[in-house]
């Protein structure tokens, strides 16, 4: 896709790159100077950096320019992800406070996620036992040391990890979190004793309690640290080989970006970066709309994400999981299921079709693919009903076989005894059941109607199933980007540096000393401009916000809430009236009578950066802007004629009315019967079904403190 706004010459700016790399295909857009350049490429599993350079150049080719005229790179990646959840075998130690080795395996003593389930085993620590080892030592939760730190117990437990190979090792010590003297002594032990033994402190990389997920958290880093930062070292040397000489950012799990150089220290932070690229641009897009309240849909190749944004506002949580393992560190929340273009559909015991989550991936990829694949995939059953163009598929960039699908269709059909129609729309029906229910979780199991929110579908095969998915829900709106396959991408390029730090503080509110507290969040404001020194943002773009984390006496999960200076300069008693009247809003009472303690201070560093909006198109509508016309096979397993459109003949104001598509370079739209779609300035694709409820919309709003509620354990 292209779109440019013509500019003078003399006038171009520095251009911003953003590199989205998913499973399945590698996604970048190219923007600056009023133009909007959109590219898909197969991401290469061998090497990502082959993939990610070849797309570079080639998108920069096409637009004629050089990369020295690159003046932002961001890239996001599953690479982090994939290294957990494939569970590659890595030599990873741990060495944590006598009487704790077993903190990993014992984890909450609960069994999840079904209590009644008695086949249920608990899943393998990321450290196996005999790479756990303890160290004599003892701090109280005030970070007062209680045993002093015995170094021969740590010379001996460094020395046992080191004969065993291990190149990584994650120092976890009770309490660490107030006071971090003896892991870092046990730092300077290593550097000089195993200089070449990798290790990640618990006090650097989360300074909370709760000592289980601060373990796995500290863990999770360390098992990543070197592959991580081997992979971004080769990235940056690559982009500066080819001559991009601006300074590289990456995708964090916050929605806000970090330097190459940050992640690679902290790389537990960008654990979730493959998906928070399409929150922040479908917001950004969202907002450019007029829209504050979407829930959005990201379909891929592999899986599918589903994020509910209120008020024009990602929900921020401070608890996630990558893979079985829980993690301590904000994420924007999401929901992802095994749901993409590349998800196997197959027989279990010849009676039940299954769809996921199980993907062919890029290689071999879907049967239509010719790469190998023999299983049908949702991709397979797009293109078995007609809604997808095997000569126009990536922008005709890989075409695509329809015999291979129907074959594959055709013996999925035999095993449950169905046609190759049934099979095909059986397909898409459960891929399509299953984001509905992950929409649900979501929404209405927080209590919010869907109805009340706009659908924002992208990402290769979003715009696919946003109609049939919205219509599962009753939902009457819907808003398609002008490109979907790059909306991730994009959202990269529109993102702020962001950074959160933490510092847990337990203390009876109304007993605090607040000059005290004011210490604190000195300290970490301290940190968090240091933070942006290294980003390179200037004083002027620069913005904090400061909270706590509070909770009654007795209760085990918190509520987060804005501090302001009025609260620093003269007390609490403000906090605590608003904390009462946040729990009755989100639990439907509160406690007024009981002690309140504060848990946690946060402080958010953010460096702001300009808006980049998709530009807008000089033109009228397009009456005869039909590409063709081609045979589909609907939902209720009629075959019918609709007319395609190719996004690039149309023009803003177009109207259409379905059943009928629209072909992108990198995604396709399927427009059902009995709704239409009206192309605005942007080519934003806005739909609305003939259904439009009558009953009077309730604006939601959802924070991020009900949030952090829900999943509390």
């Amino acid at each position: 896709m292209h779109i440019q706004t013509q500019l003078p010459a003399d006038t171009r700016s520095p251009l911003s790159v953003g590199i989205d790399t998913g499973g399945t295909h590698t996604d970048l857009v190219l923007a600056g100077d009023g133009m909007l350049r959109t590219l898909k490429v197969p991401t290469t599993p061998g090497d990502l950096n082959d993939g990610i350079v070849e797309g570079l150049m080639q998108i920069l080719a096409q637009a004629g320019r050089a990369p020295q005229d690159v003046g932002r790179f961001v890239y996001a990646s599953t690479f982090v992800t994939n290294l957990i959840v494939e569970g590659r075998e890595r030599r990873l130690g741990l060495i944590t406070t006598e009487g704790f080795r077993d903190v990993l395996e014992i984890g909450r003593a609960s069994r999840k996620p079904d209590v009644y389930d008695i086949q249920w085993r608990p899943p393998a620590p990321l450290v196996p036992r005999y790479l756990r080892h303890t160290v004599i030592e003892r701090m109280d939760h005030q970070g007062q040391v209680l045993v002093a730190l015995d170094e021969p117990s740590v010379v001996a437990a460094l020395g046992r990890l080191a004969a065993l190979g291990v190149q990584s090792i994650a120092v976890c010590l009770l309490h660490a979190y107030m006071n971090p003297a003896h892991e870092r002594r046990i730092a300077e032990l290593a550097a000089s004793l195993f200089p070449d033994i990798d290790l990640s402190l618990s006090s650097d990389v989360v300074r909370e309690f709760r000592e289980y997920e601060r373990t796995s958290t500290t863990c999770i880093n360390a098992f990543i640290k070197r592959p991580m930062g081997e992979h971004l070292q080769s990235l940056e040397r690559r982009i500066r080989g080819k001559g991009v000489s601006a300074a590289p950012f990456i995708m964090q799990g916050n929605g806000g970006v970090c330097t190459f150089e940050s992640a690679a220290r902290l790389p537990v932070s960008v654990t979730h970066s493959g998906v928070m690229g399409g929150i922040v641009g479908a917001t950004s897009l969202a907002l450019s709309c007029g829209i504050q309240d979407i829930i959005t849909l990201d379909m891929g190749g592999t899986s599918a994400d589903v994020s509910l944004v209120s008020q024009g506002k990602p929900v921020l949580a401070n608890r996630a999981s990558v893979g079985a393992h829980p993690l301590i560190v904000p994420t924007l929340d999401m929901v992802t299921i095994g749901a993409g273009g590349g998800s196997i559909a197959w027989s279990e015991s010849g009676s039940a079709m299954r769809v996921g989550p199980r993907s062919a991936g890029s290689v071999p990829g879907p049967a239509c693919y010719g790469q190998g694949g023999s299983q049908a995939t949702v991709t397979d059953a797009n293109l078995f009903c007609g809604r997808l163009n095997p000569a126009y598929f990536l922008g005709g960039a890989r075409p695509l076989h329809p015999h291979l699908a129907q074959a594959a269709i055709e013996r999925l059909g035999r095993d449950l005894g169905i046609t190759a129609d049934a099979a095909a729309l059986g397909i898409i029906a459960i891929a399509e059941a299953h984001m509905a229910n992950a929409v649900k979780l979501v929404s209405v199991e927080r209590g919010l109607d869907p109805r009340d929110f706009t659908l924002v579908a992208f990402g290769g095969a979003g715009a696919l199933h946003a109609v049939q998915l919205a219509q599962a829900l009753s939902i009457d709106r819907i808003l398609i980007p002008p490109a979907p396959g790059n909306l991730s991408a994009m959202g990269l390029v529109c993102a702020d540096v962001r950074h959160d730090l933490t510092r847990t503080h337990v203390g009876e509110l109304d007993a605090l000393d607040v000059q005290v507290v004011r210490g604190l969040y000195q300290e970490l404001l301290s940190q968090a401009a240091s933070l942006l020194d290294e980003d390179g943002v200037s004083p002027e773009r620069r913005q904090f916000m400061l909270s706590a984390d509070i909770r009654y006496q007795g209760q085990n999960y918190e509520l987060n809430l804005h501090l302001s200076e009025q609260d620093l300069e003269h007390g609490f008693a403000a906090l605590a009236a608003r904390f009462h009247a946040q729990h009755q809003r989100v639990y439907g009472y509160n406690l007024a009578g009981r002690s309140l303690q504060l848990v946690n201070t946060r402080v958010t560093a953010t460096g702001i950066n300009d808006p980049s909006n998709w530009p807008s198109v000089q033109g009228g509508p397009v009456s005869n802007a039909r590409a063709e016309s081609r045979q589909i096979l609907l939902a209720d397993g009629k075959r019918v004629t609709a007319p395609v459109h190719r996004l690039a003949t149309l023009q803003p104001g177009f109207e259409l009315a379905g059943p009928a598509i629209v072909e992108y370079p990198g995604a396709t739209l399927y427009l059902a019967p009995g709704w239409r779609c009206r192309f605005d300035q942007m080519l934003n694709a806005h739909l609305a079904s003939g259904r439009q409820r009558e009953t009077t919309r309730v604006t939601a709003s959802l924070s991020p403190m009900e949030h952090e509620h829900e999943h509390a354990d």
